[in-house]
Order: structure tokens, then sequence, then C-alpha cells
């Protein structure tokens, strides 16, 4: 794909991520689609590495996109990586991204993370550094604040029991278990029967750590963010199942994913 030299380099990013995304698309059925990942370096480079596993779990585990459509809601959508290649592979949803913004201002190490190198170069806050890089896309709307501890935005709320699609990639490990609970509870409602949630990140399975080497990165890690903050943590599936039944939210697949990480679907009770 060619740009032109007056492109801007976010557009041109966004384009790509675009085109990764139709590409797998129109391969959705295919056993092991492969496609390079764009080199956008707007976002930070674990988001780049997880967005492909993550867009190739999603067009397995959801209805064809064609026939797909309603509202969806992506929970901490940091600096939009996801969303990049989410939206344009589900042309029929219409996007909600949403993040969590402090009272105060991130510290400079985390800068990088949370506003992206768009957001610092343009000096955006969460919000606009989200809609920065979706403005491209025709079924994005607007970012919204989203606190999981706190009762969810009316952009939200207005549309409970219609959303068709709630995401959520690695965002339970770095918060408290509250908001496990409180993104459960909102799922609940927000969702429409046989709606969709889907949970990225590390998991344990049965209280035990996983993965190729016998869950041995994932416990170093789990030890590394408890030693950060006492309230995170990696969450167990079955806690989470449990809460979610609660909920009306039933664990309906588990996906195995690269790096030890798990990609949890669950569906609401018609």
């Amino acid at each position: 794909m060619y740009y032109f030299k007056s492109t801007p380099p976010q557009i041109a990013a966004t384009a790509a991520a675009a085109a990764v995304a139709a590409f797998f698309l129109l391969r959705r059925r295919s056993k092991d689609p492969v496609a390079q990942v764009p080199a956008g370096q707007q976002h930070h480079p674990s988001a780049m590495r997880n967005r492909i596993p993550i867009l190739k779990a999603l067009l397995k585990l959801l209805p064809e996109s064609d026939s797909f459509s309603g509202p969806a809601l992506e929970i901490a959508t940091g600096t939009g990586a996801l969303m990049e290649v989410v939206a344009p592979a589900f042309p029929y949803l219409t996007m909600q991204p949403s993040e969590y913004v402090p009272e105060t201002a991130a510290a400079p190490d985390e800068q990088w993370s949370k506003h992206g190198k768009i957001g610092l170069r343009l000096g955006l806050d969460e919000l606009a550094c989200i809609d920065e890089h979706c403005k491209v896309f025709k079924n994005c709307v607007p970012a919204v604040a989203l606190d999981l501890s706190k009762p969810w935005p009316t952009e939200v709320t207005e549309k409970n029991g219609s959303h068709v699609l709630i995401l959520c990639a690695n965002t339970l490990h770095i918060t408290p278990w509250a908001c496990s609970v409180g993104l459960l509870w909102g799922a609940g409602q927000a969702l429409a029967p046989d709606g969709h949630l889907v949970l990225y990140g590390p998991f344990k399975v049965s209280g035990e750590f996983i993965g190729a080497d016998g869950g041995a990165g994932n416990a170093k890690f789990d030890a590394k963010l408890r030693s950060t903050n006492a309230e995170w943590g990696i969450r167990d599936v079955g806690e989470l199942e449990k809460v979610a039944e609660g909920f009306g939210l039933a664990l309906s697949e588990k996906v195995e994913m690269p790096a030890n990480n798990l990609c949890l679907h669950f569906t609401k009770a018609s």
C-alpha cells in the first residue's frame, strides 16, 4: 500500500491497520491466516503485538461481520491500537471506545503507554488521543471516560440491554478485583440477550498459572504486579466465571493465545 509523502503518519498507520483487518475479514475461514503487522509505531509495542492475535480470535468467536450489527463497547481502549483493527473488521458495529481517566495526570514513565506518540506530540489527553486515532472510522463514536469501580457513563447506560459486544483486553490484572466485578456487573446490564463479552489477558486456571513453561513466567509476572500494587494480580478464570453467572453471563469458550494469555468468551443469557 502506498501513501503520498504529505499523508499524516497517524492516518497512514490507521489505514494500514484497516487494510490488515480487511485482510483477516476476507480470510476469516482460513485455519491460520497470516499477514504482516503494519509498523505504525504510534502505539505501545505490546499493544501492537497483541492486536492481530486478538482480532483473529474475535473473527472466529463472533458472528459473521456482515450480519453482526449494533452497539459495541471497548473497555480500556488505551491509545486505540486494538480499535484500529476491530472497527474496520466489524463495519456494522457502532464502536464505543472508553478509557479510565485519572484525576491526576499520569506519571512521566506512564505517558507513552497512556497517550501514545500522537498524544505526546500533540499534547492530547486519554480520550482525545483515542479519538485522534479512530476518527477515520465511520463506525467509531467519540471516546468516553469509564471507571469500572463506579457507575458507567450515560453514553453506555442509555443503550443498556442492546450492546452486542463488549471487549476488554489487558486490564483485569492491573486493576483491583472490584474492577473485575464492576466489569462483569456492567456487562450483565449492557449486553443484549445472546450478546458477547470477550476478555483478553493473562489468567489462572483452577488456581494455577498456565503456559508452556509450566506457568513460571506468569507466576513471576503476578509477583511483580502484586509488588507494584497489592490489589493487582492475575485473575482466576473460575472466580470470574462464578461472578459472571450471577449477572447472567456464561463462559462459552476459552481460547489459548500467544504469550501464555487467554481469550475468555462469555455470552449473555437469552
